[in-house]
């Protein structure tokens, strides 16, 4: 056999053998791993994957780790024999896990990431053939019968008390989004695409993996025929969703919605009292509505989180009230760990993309001098604002360490709101927060909605690209450092 051939056969023979364990590493932060990691929800698969364009699975995790300094090879089972082995029951977050391919008697053909452990096995983030960068459960009845091991590539911190410290404080991630109007049957209807059941399949992962999803309601669910506005010129609009459709926002992953805006109260007390009910009984949180419920607490991770929601119409808190706003929040503030703001305020459309340094006025309404209401809110103590009510997204900036978005624009509304241009950009932000409130780092997800569809990842990240020039437009200087693709942080000051 000549020589050339013998090298080719060894070489074959060397690759195909599995690498030694690799040592464990000391040096690498697991919450930063799988901040990291969750950067790219949503992200589409691509079979050979390894970069933001799109994913397989192991080329996920080795874009991940390698990240950290770890060179994993580009095979999951070649990945397997890389760590040290994890028995049942003891995983880890960090901890590569492997499963069977689509053939349940195949040894490995699937690799994803522990996020977390429970009694009932454990979350991993993976990239998924047909829905991308997502999170799963062990439990789930794909992956159970195809689990085969786990692998630890970073060591554990030693003692449980000194985890059970780590855990405790440990930041918070939020998933925030601007407006939602699922569907409208006022005064004929207009509904989304098979019933709404796809309208959130590209945005859930990043929804459902946060401690807390919070967005803006633009409109009732309710089925009352008395409208308390009519459409009776261009600029006079009801909105009206049908009941079918809520159940959509718990599937996704929502866990609080504003009621504080111009359209929540369309159909009246009896369009208000329907939603309510709607949402007390799918277990979402609202706030927003002036005599009934200005705030909710919810508990996330062991912390007490306040919500205040404002708006500039007579039935919500109104964000022009300084004492109002004032004693909300401080009310908020003693008795809460983290105290978020909902505001809906600011002129509506194109024309108002930039956020001015003075009161703006829309239609003949008080729309509320944004800048100077959100950084009030700051100084009393909120330590994230979060504003919608423009339609078009607009900048962001970090003041006194807190983060303000000054509007997230439409998120979901693929019917009865124009998605003309811009007024089509859907950005999903998703931060941790410290649990003193400071922001610790973030990222724009940019979506974009086509017609009677739900947000759609968008490849060209033009929500997150628009935004950050906004900042540096707005502010010059706004406190905080962007990515191309959407990540950012506070800008460390020298």
């Amino acid at each position: 056999m000549p020589l050339r051939r013998h090298l080719s056969l060894i070489l074959l023979i060397l690759l195909a053998l599995p690498l030694g364990a690799q040592q464990l590493r000391s040096d690498i932060e697991v919450d930063s791993l799988l901040a990291f990691a969750r950067r790219y929800l949503g992200t589409p698969y691509r079979w050979a994957g390894s970069s933001p364009k799109g994913f397989d699975c192991a080329g996920f995790t080795r874009y991940v780790y390698g990240r950290y300094g770890v060179a994993l090879p580009h095979s999951s089972a070649a990945q397997y024999p890389v760590g040290t082995p994890v028995e049942r029951g003891e995983w880890q977050p960090g901890d590569l896990v492997f499963f069977a391919g689509r053939a349940l008697r195949s040894h490995i053909g699937h690799v994803g990431i522990v996020t977390d452990a429970d009694s009932a096995g454990f979350n991993f983030i993976h990239a998924s053939v047909g829905h991308g960068i997502r999170v799963s459960h062990s439990s789930e009845s794909y992956y159970a019968p195809r689990y085969r091991g786990a692998c630890r590539l970073i060591a554990p911190k030693v003692g449980a008390d000194h985890a059970a410290v780590a855990t405790d404080h440990a930041p918070l991630t939020l998933a925030l989004v601007g407006d939602i109007l699922l569907g409208n049957t006022y005064p004929c209807p207009t509904l989304p695409f098979a019933s709404g059941r796809h309208l959130f399949d590209h945005a859930r992962p990043l929804l459902a993996a946060a401690d807390l999803a919070l967005g803006n309601l633009e409109g009732p669910f309710c089925d009352t025929t008395v409208a308390r506005r009519k459409q009776e010129s261009d600029n006079a609009y009801a909105f009206r969703m049908p009941p079918s459709l809520a159940p959509l926002l718990r599937e996704a992953g929502f866990d609080f919605v504003s009621l504080a805006n111009n359209h929540s109260a369309d159909f009246g007390h009896a369009g208000l009292r329907q939603t309510t009910h709607l949402l007390d009984s799918l277990g979402i949180a609202y706030a927003g509505l002036r005599r009934r419920c200005p705030t909710t607490v919810v508990e996330v991770q062991g912390v007490r989180v306040g919500i205040a929601a404002f708006g500039h119409n007579s039935h919500t808190p109104r964000l022009t009230d300084s004492a109002l706003v004032a004693s909300t929040l401080l009310s908020l503030r003693d008795s809460c760990q983290v105290v978020v703001v909902s505001f809906h305020g600011g002129a509506e459309g194109k024309a108002y993309i930039h956020v001015p340094d003075s009161a703006e006025l829309y239609l003949g309404e008080r729309r509320g001098d944004v800048r100077r209401f959100a950084r009030q809110c700051v100084d009393l103590g909120a330590d994230l604002v979060v504003g919608h009510g423009p339609h078009v997204p607009r900048a962001m900036e970090l003041y006194r360490g807190r983060l303000i978005a000054y509007s997230l624009g439409n998120f979901c509304t693929p019917v009865g709101i124009s998605l003309d241009g811009i007024l089509g950009y859907a950005p999903l932000v998703t931060v941790r927060l410290a649990r003193d409130g400071r922001l610790v780092e973030g990222c724009i997800h940019s979506f974009h909605q086509p017609y009677r569809k739900g947000p759609r990842p968008d490849a060209e990240h033009r929500a997150a690209r628009l935004m950050a020039h906004l900042c540096r437009q707005d502010f010059g200087d706004p406190g905080l450092t962007f990515h191309p693709d959407g990540p950012f942080h506070p800008t460390k000051r020298p």
